[in-house]
This record gives structure tokens, sequence and C-alpha cells, in this order.
């Protein structure tokens, strides 16, 4: 799925103004869960919130949107309790 596509993911399951995205970055050897900054989930920013989320790919370590099937996958292996918190952090809206 490509960043374009978890982005619009994010877009049609939203119904506040803003929304921010978690994702998982490689820290040490730790995955660590982070989050982009609060977008306006208006279709006047798509473009430029987009472009902030490719920024965020760009870090060194990034792994995965916690929306995307990439999470999914990765999930598999790990433990019940690392899922669960993964899930519940994909998506915030305010």
């Amino acid at each position: 799925m490509n960043t374009r596509e978890i982005y619009f993911q994010a877009y049609m399951v939203s119904d506040k103004p803003e929304g921010k995205l978690y994702y998982t970055i490689m820290i040490n050897d730790n995955p660590c869960v982070k989050t982009s900054p609060w977008f306006v989930m208006d279709k006047e920013c798509h473009e430029d919130n987009i472009e902030v989320m490719q920024v965020v790919e760009r870090q060194v370590g990034f792994m995965f949107w916690n929306l995307s099937p990439e999470c999914d996958i990765w999930l598999r292996n790990k433990s019940k309790g690392f899922k669960t918190m993964i899930s519940a952090l994909a998506f915030q809206q305010r």
C-alpha cells in the first residue's frame, strides 16, 4: 500500500476536522510507535498531508504506517499484547 492509499484510507473513515496517523519506526533495534503531526482532514490539504507523510517515511528506521497491511503482516509474529497496543494506535481524530 502506498502513502496516498494509506492517507485516503484514514480520510475515508475520518469524521472530524483533524487527524494524525501512527507509524512504527526502529530505534536502536527496538520498534517504537510514533505519530505524525495533526493533519487538517480537508480536501484542500490532501497533497500537503501526503507530502508530510513522505517526509516521515524517509526517516532512518521507518518501518510502516500502523494503518497499513505491512503492519498486519509484521504483527502476525508478535505477542497478543503488542498486537492490541499497535492496533489501537493507527489513527486518531479531534
